[in-house]
């Protein structure tokens, strides 16, 4: 397997990637000598890959499968506080090891209940989503939903370790595939615009990526978030740049209810937050052309989902997570913008621009559905 090491100022921990490398995930796993191994999985998750590594781990140890249903509606505290009992009546302790193997909503899930439980028990990520094992483990950051907003209530802890098998992404979806790839996509328009001109040339709308390729697209991944993370390991400062299409992108997400793909839904956003620094002088046609082109190359349709209005949205971004950074009107949002590639607007400690709800409505409005009166049709119902 190949070792990587991140950094987060004075915290770090392992990520070790390989192919058809089950057993040494297994050993690696061994190595931490937990009084108990409780595997936190999903439905999907539990038949492909889950329940033959819990299998293989109760061979040697006292291993559990803990599921839960999937989707994004269930990454909620109703879901941690039952995991937690569940786990606390089985027996877990102190010594106890979680294993979190699926994507970015089992991650957090288990994250934030290794948190929690007798104040922080040692987690590790198995990622089972390109999403995950190229953008999300990368971070301290453990959070679930509200009904009112995405990632409101969470911590930080970190992992000990994160192992990823290559070949468990090739039982994704094309759809999730080309979730994970937006984020790549992102980081590449933010901090690693030197990946640019390889996604231009390696961007597959089938999404079908050799072993190498995919070798290849964590690595940029990790690499790329690492560059700004070492110095801000809450994410508070210069790494909430990358947020860039969240703020949009989470409400569309919520909005949705489950039936975007995150990484989907930050494309999306990618879109209007391109338009709005475009709309405030601050992105050139080439860089905002740019956009579109990465992002309809990865599949995106450039259109508001099913079932997802404008006004829900617009709802939903009032409690953005980056609220309270800086001092807004009731009438204004914190984004990330970009004054170029590469460049982030704002001050560079917390890159941040306040932007008026009326311009993020209309860049919607233009970009996502080209009927600007929808939403005065919406208050007329």
């Amino acid at each position: 397997m190949r070792n990587l090491r991140l950094q987060f100022e004075d915290e770090c921990y392992p990520v070790r990637i390989g192919v058809r490398c089950s057993d040494e995930i297994l050993s690696n796993l061994l190595e931490l000598d937990a009084s108990s191994y409780h595997l936190i999985t999903d439905r999907t998750v539990s038949q492909l890959h889950a329940g033959a590594l819990c299998e293989q781990l109760s061979t040697q140890a006292i291993a559990s499968l803990w599921v839960v249903d999937n989707g994004e509606s269930f990454k909620s505290l109703e879901t941690v506080e039952h995991l937690a009992k569940e786990m606390v009546q089985a027996g877990i302790d102190r010594a106890s090891v979680i294993v979190a193997v699926g994507g970015g909503v089992i991650g957090n899930l288990a994250g934030l209940t290794a948190a929690l439980l007798f104040r922080g028990i040692r987690l590790v990520h198995v990622p089972t989503t390109l999403i995950a094992a190229a953008d999300s483990i990368a971070s301290l950051k453990q959070a679930v939903n509200l009904t009112v907003g995405k990632n409101l209530l969470g911590c930080f802890h970190k992992p000990t370790s994160v192992l990823i098998d290559l070949n468990f992404l090739r039982t994704l979806p094309v759809t999730q595939i080309r979730s994970g790839m937006y984020e790549i996509i992102k980081n590449a328009l933010i901090v690693a615009v030197e990946n640019i001109p390889l996604l231009e040339r390696g961007l597959k709308p089938d999404a079908n990526y050799t072993d190498s390729e995919l070798m290849a697209i964590v690595e940029a991944g990790l690499l790329a978030k690492q560059k700004v993370m070492k110095a801000d390991k809450c994410e508070r400062k210069e790494a909430i740049v990358f947020e860039y299409g969240h703020t949009v992108g989470h409400a569309i997400e919520l909005a949705a209810e489950g039936r975007v793909p995150h990484g989907e839904a930050v494309g999306l956003g990618m879109i209007v937050a391109a338009e709005v620094a475009s709309r405030l002088g601050r992105l050139s046609e080439a860089d905002r052309s740019l956009h579109h082109r990465l992002l309809k190359r990865n599949g995106l349709t450039v259109q508001l989902p099913p079932g997802v209005t404008i006004s829900a949205v617009m709802a939903l971004l009032r409690t953005d997570n980056k609220r309270g950074y800086v001092g807004a009107r009731p009438d204004q949002v914190a984004m990330i913008l970009l004054d170029g590639l590469g460049v982030p607007a704002g001050p560079v400690v917390r890159p941040l621009v306040l932007v008026d709800g009326s311009l993020i409505q209309s860049c919607i409005e233009d970009c996502l559905t080209g009927i600007k009166d929808i939403a005065i049709e919406e208050n007329r119902q």
